[in-house]
């Protein structure tokens, strides 16, 4: 046991003011003469041994009394010697402030609970120890100890964040600031251990170090929320029937009805009902129809299970272009090939492309990335510069399809398609053959056909140069010949598209330039060039967002969210051809940003909340201990149980031992009560 306040011990010296007192008996005493003598010497000897108890008494309740009021005012109480051991501390506190703690509990916000206990966790210590406060954002300002008073500063400055950083990376970072002090090292993690975050077992154990874990409980763990979107295909189109595919995750024990709402540019454009079964994820099918184009700044919203507490998850906001027309450069060699006619006729004459042709020998390598789409046709050989121009061209999000000549040099175009994908050209076949399969699975001939008969009439093929498409590779055959081998290849890239043909564009090599086909292949193909990138972003994840076209001067760039009238400079990084934009966890709040220069925007992104934190699954005490114990923490930590409904004043007694002081004062009481009952009733 120990004392609080040990300088008031010295008042148990007290005590020997009542024994004073009762040896010094000072009361008169009245002589009263009677007759009979020896009746009174019976009856006196029986008060006196009466009165002499009843002293005795009063003398031990006194004495008691003033020892339980002076240990009552030192405190006494017996500390855990595992968490608060004598000497200098150096001590870490993890306040978990991600989303999923600014939730109510029984004591109110479990954020707001968790920041006035680890107050309290601070005053339990002395004036020598040292602090250091960390949470989910990991700034830099957490990097160092500091003493009582700033350490609770730091507390109460810490507000919910969107940031949820697994507790390995948490204990290693409290690990590298704990390594070269003293002996005295103590870390406290204050969270809801949600099971996403808690990578128990990942974590690097160190036994210099006493671990203290605060767990606050969800009673409940119901929620409903969007987990992601996509499109089926990469084109959007004014005025046509588009769909977005939705993921939605119910984590309710019942079945629910929820809508759907879907907004682009604050227009309204889709509005649906559905309903999904407890505990499952469903994807639904949203569709739509775009009224103009540009950027569109588009957001889900799904109107869920009414919790007030659980509303941060049920956007989700994305972002893409729909370019009012599309730039296409046809590259081939020759004089006036067979093939420019085919391309001209077709995409020259539709106000959707803007069509440029040119012989290679004229040109401009270094204006190919101002084009959505490069049709390169006859081309005999692939030169090192035509190779390295278009390779930078794919990388900077550029769509190409290729058609080979006859004489083509394989070995040139090998070079090209090997530093692009594992894939390779063999020499050419003069031989009669067919298509024979269409992969109407694939997004560029989805919903073109209602129905193909079983006796169709697919494009022939008198020559082409067969390709060897590898298992890693990653294409795609679009048409397969007789053979097995891909009559057209697709492949999608992560910042563009390459598609290839295995015969030349000319009637004399196959009859696809003048079949049914050839329209709707290339006018999907020329469609799919629109670059989209990421449709959103994660705040606390990523950084870094690709520009679709290389910014030229990077001055006078800002980036703004004007519902929530916010705005900073974004940092530009340009490499190969490619501009980035470094975003230093500035985005803090989910939604949509847009790119300015000047007062031209150049394009725009938008960032969702870590879709982590919307599973609502924890570890509760006995799992919790039981993932402890198998841990490489086992055996170095301590885990405090109700948490969730604690006080704060509770958790100093459950950290220094609970304090008897308040029971020491009703004892008191009770003395007193005790001394005046002798008084009046023992008589």
């Amino acid at each position: 046991m120990k004392f609080l306040y040990p300088d008031f011990l010295w008042a148990l010296s007290f005590m020997a003011i009542p024994v004073i007192v009762h040896l010094f008996n000072f009361r008169k005493f009245q002589k009263v003469f009677f007759s009979n003598v020896g009746l009174l010497k019976e009856v006196q000897l029986q008060t006196k041994s009466k009165s002499q108890l009843k002293h005795l008494i009063l003398l031990l309740i006194r004495m008691l009394f003033i020892a339980f009021l002076v240990f009552a005012f030192a405190q006494p109480f017996f500390p855990d010697q595992n968490l608060t051991p004598p000497g200098d501390h150096h001590v870490s506190i993890f306040i978990d402030n991600s989303h999923s703690m600014d939730s109510k509990g029984e004591n109110g916000y479990r954020l707001d609970l968790a920041k006035e206990q680890a107050v309290e966790i601070i005053k339990s210590y002395g004036p020598s120890d040292v602090f250091q406060i960390i949470t989910n954002n990991f700034e830099g300002k957490h990097q160092r100890f500091y003493n009582k008073s700033d350490a609770m500063q730091l507390v109460e400055e810490i507000q919910p964040g969107y940031y949820s950083k697994k507790l390995s990376a948490v204990y290693q970072r409290q690990q590298e600031m704990l390594q070269d002090v003293g002996t005295h090292k103590i870390v406290y993690w204050l969270s809801d251990f949600q099971k996403h975050q808690s990578d128990l077992l990942s974590v690097k154990g160190d036994s210099s170090i006493r671990l203290v874990c605060m767990p606050y409980q969800r009673t409940t763990a119901q929620n409903v929320y969007i987990d992601s979107i996509w499109f089926e295909t990469p084109v959007r189109r004014v005025g046509a029937e588009d769909k977005v595919k939705v993921r939605v995750v119910n984590q309710t024990p019942m079945a629910i009805e929820f809508k759907l709402q879907m907004k682009s540019n604050d227009d309204l454009l889709a509005f649906i009902n559905f309903d999904i079964d407890a505990d499952q994820t469903m994807v639904y099918e949203v569709p739509f129809t775009l009224k103009k184009t540009g950027l569109q700044h588009a957001a889900v919203t799904v109107s869920d299970y009414p919790d007030a507490d659980l509303l941060f998850d049920d956007t989700y906001y994305f972002s893409y272009t729909v370019l009012p027309i599309i730039k296409v450069l046809h590259i081939y060699e020759g004089s006036q090939p067979e093939s420019k006619k085919y391309i001209t006729s077709l995409l020259g004459q539709n106000d959707y492309f803007e069509l440029v042709s040119t012989p290679l020998s004229s040109t401009d390598f270094g204006s190919l990335n101002t084009y959505n789409f490069i049709l390169l046709s006859d081309v005999t050989s692939i030169s090192s510069g035509l190779n390295t121009a278009l390779q930078n061209y794919m990388n900077n999000q550029g769509h190409l399809l290729v058609f080979p000549g006859a004489q083509s040099q394989v070995d040139s175009y090998n070079a090209f398609l090997g530093a692009v994908t594992s894939i390779s050209m063999q020499n050419s076949v003069s031989q009669a053959t067919k298509v024979n399969k269409i992969n109407t699975d694939h997004p560029v001939y989805q919903d073109i056909f209602d129905i193909i008969p079983q006796n169709v009439d697919l494009p022939g093929v008198t020559l082409h140069f067969p390709l060897s498409l590898s298992t890693g590779s990653g294409m795609v055959p679009l048409m397969t010949l007789q053979s097995g081998t891909a009559f057209l290849a697709y492949l999608r890239t992560a910042k563009g598209s390459l598609s290839i043909c295995a015969s030349p564009l000319s009637m004399s090599a196959a009859t696809f330039p003048k079949h049914a086909l050839f329209v709707p292949t290339l006018l999907r193909l020329a469609e799919f060039s629109q670059a989209q990138g990421n449709y959103s972003y994660v705040i606390g994840k990523d950084n870094s967002i690709p520009l679709a076209t290389p910014l030229k001067n990077a001055d006078q760039l800002m980036v703004e969210n004007q519902s929530i009238a916010f705005q900073f400079k974004p940092e530009v990084q340009s490499t190969n051809s490619q501009t980035n934009l470094l975003m230093y966890d500035q985005i803090e709040k989910a939604g949509h940003y847009t790119l300015w220069q000047n007062e031209t925007v150049l394009t725009g992104f938008s960032y969702n909340y870590d879709r982590s934190e919307s599973d609502q699954s924890f570890y509760t005490i006995p799992e919790l201990k039981n993932e402890l114990a198998i841990s490489p923490l086992a055996g170095q930590y301590t885990v405090l149980e109700t948490m969730d409904t604690a006080s704060p004043q509770l958790v100093n007694e459950l950290l220094n031992g609970a304090k008897y002081w308040k029971w020491l004062i009703v004892i008191c009481l009770l003395l007193l009560a005790a001394e005046i009952a002798i008084y009046r009733l023992w008589k």
